[in-house]
């Protein structure tokens, strides 16, 4: 797969890619250009999946739709990339980065719900909340804290020095 492939069977409009129309020399008979192109052509490409990732079928095989978008723009592929807002169907250029598989991980969402809400702070049956954060496949304690306002303060600074941009709070 590279990018003159992709461009040649695909235009790009404010994070979508869409059909192009297919010539006759790409099909075997004459109806089968004529329903490929009357379904497909000019029709956005692909379905999300569970997780609300765009998912496209190129020759047999599926594609993540942002990482078609960004090697169709930049002619390359990163290790990872990351929505930066967090939501795998918004493929805008402005909102995908190259990122490492780790970056990555750090603006992901919670992954399971917590009695406050906020990624890394966990109300303790003793009433406190207890704030910590993961960086490097190690989960890193901030403190106990009384106040849920103070374990949040302590999660957040925390993860903008260790995550920099790529800090999700919730």
């Amino acid at each position: 797969m590279n990018q003159e492939y992709l461009r040649s069977l695909f235009t790009y409009k404010q994070g979508q890619l869409y059909w192009k129309s297919r010539p006759l020399e790409a099909f075997k008979k004459y109806s089968a250009y004529v329903m490929w192109n009357r379904r497909y052509a000019s029709k956005p490409a692909g379905s999300a999946n569970k997780r609300g990732y765009i998912r496209i079928g190129i020759a047999k095989r599926y594609y993540m739709a942002h990482r078609l978008i960004w090697l169709y723009h930049r002619g390359w592929l990163p290790e990872a990339l990351d929505h930066k807002n967090g939501n795998p169907g918004d493929n805008r250029m402005r909102n995908l980065r190259a990122a490492t598989q780790k970056e990555n991980r750090w603006n992901s969402h919670r992954r399971h719900p917590t009695t406050t809400n906020t990624k890394g702070v966990y109300k303790r049956p003793s009433g406190h909340y207890e704030a910590h954060i993961c960086a490097d496949f190690k989960r890193i304690h901030l403190g106990t804290f009384e106040r849920k306002k103070d374990a949040i303060r302590a999660v957040s600074k925390a993860r903008k020095e260790r995550h920099r941009e790529f800090a999700r709070h919730r």
